[in-house]
């Protein structure tokens, strides 16, 4: 079967989470994409792991790291930098997720690939971007959150009347400067490879993509009420973060919950419908003490039945509700199986093992997890010898430890 990607090489020098994952999505696109790896690197296999008997290999790589291959090199020495060379010369993309300057004290910076193939593109994902104050700063997830607003706007929700108390930030449990700053990437990458197949010279460029810009501009709502300054009462910024009845969470009998966004007018009356309380219905946008009183309603409504109950009343009622479930819980629902959202593949040596589907459904050229993740190193040899170098070469440069 084609594959959308399937003539593009990728070196990927990406690290933890975002690198590659932006990598995984090229991949799983049918990318044939090349992990550098540096094999004393303390973190390339984090936990936790799939076991049998003394074989260990880390689940987290398993997802991340499928449809990739694997090859070490100590880019330090000239020669292992040669071998990198010879790649970029067959490649369409390189990535990486160093500090700034990291790339340049390596000799493998955008100026200096460029020189040896043109066509290069080259994508640098980092916390703060190639420039600005914070250029050399390290950070994760967390950190970029909190520079850009996301972190502020997760608390608990003002009550009308009370006694003010410290609302601390509550830290979301998906890590959304990283998963979001892939996205941006494999967006960036596919956006710069239409490019260049349409400039007369094919000629590649550089990509500079920040997690922290990448999350700033996830925020057009805030931007919205920002620029304009419009705080007022009835357009409350707060709306879609816990601040409204029609937009929040709430507990059912069975100590379960139900997520509600009911936003339009007619989704929040079909859910007082439901409720059976058609006197709520025009009491969406109420504000101050009443606002308070229609959440305290809506408390006291759900708590009546439990979630499973609601579910079933709720069926005949065009609105917006939806079960709070854990992960395991998702992994076990209707739609995410309908969806085909988590697959199995072969395993060589654990045999079946469960992989998370990728996202995008394509009707001629689906994307696909066609190998496991290789061991770090493993495809060492297979790679040389597609450059043209002999089984003497490769005993050699593994004695001089270059790869």
């Amino acid at each position: 079967m084609a594959l959308a990607l399937e003539k593009i090489t990728v070196l990927d020098l990406t690290r933890m989470l975002p690198g590659p994952y932006c990598t995984m999505i090229l991949s799983d696109l049918g990318a044939n994409v090349i992990r550098v790896e540096d094999p004393k690197y303390p973190y390339s296999s984090p936990p936790p792991f799939y076991q049998k008997g003394t074989y260990r290999e880390s689940a987290f790589n398993a997802v991340l790291m499928r449809n990739k291959k694997s090859i070490t090199l100590n880019l330090k020495k000239e020669e292992a930098l040669e071998i990198f060379y010879e790649l970029v010369k067959r490649a369409d993309v390189v990535m990486d997720t160093f500090r700034p300057k990291v790339m340049e004290k390596l000799k493998i910076d955008y100026e200096t690939l460029s020189s040896i193939n043109p066509s290069i593109i080259c994508c640098s994902m980092t916390g703060y971007g190639q420039y600005g104050p914070y250029e050399q700063i390290a950070g994760h997830d967390i950190n970029y959150i909190g520079i850009c607003g996301i972190l502020d706007q997760t608390r608990e929700r003002l009550i009308f009347g009370k006694e003010e108390k410290e609302r601390k930030p509550i830290i979301p449990g998906v890590q959304a400067a990283d998963i979001g700053g892939g996205l941006v990437c494999a967006i960036g990458i596919l956006s710069a490879i239409i490019e260049r197949e349409n400039n007369p010279v094919k000629k590649g460029q550089f990509i500079d993509v920040s997690m922290t810009d990448s999350v700033f501009s996830f925020m057009p709502m805030s931007a919205a009420f920002q620029f304009v300054k419009d705080f007022s009462k009835a357009f409350d910024p707060g709306g879609l973060t816990g601040g409204m009845p029609y937009y929040s969470v709430y507990k059912t009998k069975d100590n379960k919950y139900l997520a509600v966004g009911a936003i339009e007018v007619k989704f929040w009356q079909n859910l007082c419908e439901g409720l059976g309380r058609k006197d709520l219905k025009g009491k969406q946008w109420t504000f101050g003490k009443e606002k308070e009183k229609v959440f305290e309603e809506l408390e006291k409504e759900f708590l009546k039945n439990t979630q499973e109950e609601w579910l079933e009343i709720f069926k005949n009622y065009d609105t917006c509700i939806a079960p709070v479930k854990n992960f395991a819980e998702a992994c076990e629902d209707p739609q995410i199986i309908a969806r085909n959202m988590v697959v199995e593949m072969d395993h060589p040596v654990l045999g079946k093992i469960k992989n998370l589907a990728s996202p995008i459904k394509m009707s001629r050229t689906p994307p696909t997890i066609r190998s496991p993740a290789p061991k770090i190193g493993q495809n060492t040899e297979e790679i040389l010898k597609w450059l043209n170098y002999t089984e003497e070469d490769i005993q050699n440069l593994k004695k001089e430890k270059i790869v």
